[in-house]
């Protein structure tokens, strides 16, 4: 297993001193942003809804014995958030120094270094960030809608029994809480260490106005919204602690990559909807369950699955609005969604695997022939 954001160069710790010393030139940016059928018949709903609910049964895992002390620690799951940005907000500007001294130790390194405080230039910065107007606007907003996470809170708990019942020798991540001032290049939850980070100023809701001003594609926007919090800490955080690492190579690699982390993300989330782990729209989701076979074919012809051509990659694992070779009725990331299927069909088939074991797995081409996928 590797620590949790070393697999992708997409996940980062967070430098507490490289964001405050960029915040200036990003804030600049965000200021000039800043200016700058209903159904017809019943019948349709509920065909839409039985077909909806109904095309990914989710399968069920093989769960390693636990001890009787691991099975006090599955009853025992308690998540602890703590808020960085109410900390940070709370300081007296004039003594900025000796309050980020009294907050080390309080939280993780990289949020609060040893010594940083020494940093005069940094604490200027620090200082510039939360007198700025639009960072204020940004906290101000996360209070509102974020001073109680009790929702939260309990469907991570509900999931975390389960993720210790798979993995019962990890521990249980402390979730922070963070406002980088809506950096896009940051991924919205990260983990480093044991840690968990939630970027809440990246689940304001997708009608949030400052998200369109400062150019957030509508379709990132979409997934902005406070249900993704938990699915999120699972998919873009945890998942990648259980992942082999192996730099993938191959489109293949990549749609297992991301059918590994749909398929670990649904299984400490039972009860949510496919569309919802995957950041699809209902409409969206129809269409890759209606076109899966055509989709998997198109793939074959086009020798699309053993290509390391970083175009093809991009085309089917990246967030785009739609995939390209399929037009704008189809869904964007369709690689993750066919991964997906083969991980569980994978999973149907060797019933006596656990998740950690399917995790680990590395050979890819092996992997889809003992899946027996065949949409």
């Amino acid at each position: 297993m590797q620590p949790m954001s070393t697999l992708s160069s997409s996940i980062q710790m967070f430098d507490i001193r490289k964001f405050i010393l960029n915040q200036t030139n990003m804030l600049e940016i965000v200021k000039k942003l800043l200016k700058s059928k209903i159904r017809l018949v019943l019948l349709a709903i509920l065909a839409s809804t039985l077909l909806l609910s109904g095309c990914h049964k989710k399968e069920k895992v093989a769960e390693p014995k636990l001890t009787k002390e691991q099975e006090e620690k599955v009853k025992e799951v308690s998540v602890t958030v703590k808020h960085y940005e109410k900390a940070i907000f709370s300081l007296d500007t004039n003594n900025l120094a000796k309050e980020i001294e009294r907050l080390y130790g309080q939280f993780p390194e990289n949020l609060v270094a040893k010594d940083c405080w020494k940093d005069t230039r940094l604490m200027e910065g620090l200082k510039g960030y939360v007198s700025d107007p639009t960072i204020q606007t940004l906290y101000q907003e996360t209070q509102k809608q974020y001073s109680n996470m009790d929702d939260i809170v309990a469907a991570l708990n509900a999931a975390m029994k389960l993720y210790i019942k798979h993995f019962p020798n990890d521990s249980v991540p402390v979730v922070y809480t963070l406002i980088p001032g809506m950096d896009f290049h940051t991924p919205s939850i990260f983990g480093y260490d044991n840690d968990l980070f939630v970027c809440l100023d990246m689940y304001l809701g997708k009608d949030f106005k400052y998200y369109a001003a400062a150019g957030m594609p509508k379709f990132i926007a979409e997934r902005c919204e406070r249900k993704f919090i938990p699915l999120d800490c699972f998919s873009k955080g945890l998942a990648y602690k259980h992942l082999p690492n192996k730099t993938p190579v191959t489109a293949l690699d990549y749609i297992l990559l991301e059918g590994k982390k749909m398929f670990f993300t649904a299984t400490m989330f039972p009860n949510v909807t496919p569309q919802d782990i995957l950041g699809y729209s209902d409409e969206k989701y129809q269409w890759a369950v209606k076109y899966e076979k055509q989709v998997w074919q198109y793939f074959i012809e086009q020798n699309m699955i053993y290509s390391k051509d970083e175009d093809v990659i991009r085309r089917l694992v990246e967030e785009t609005p739609f995939t390209r070779d399929f037009g704008n009725q189809s869904p964007g990331r369709l690689g993750a969604f066919i991964g997906w299927h083969i991980v569980s069909h994978y999973m149907k088939n060797h019933p006596e695997t656990t998740l950690q074991e399917m995790m680990d797995m590395t050979n890819s081409q092996q992997f889809l022939k003992e899946s027996y996928y065949k949409p």
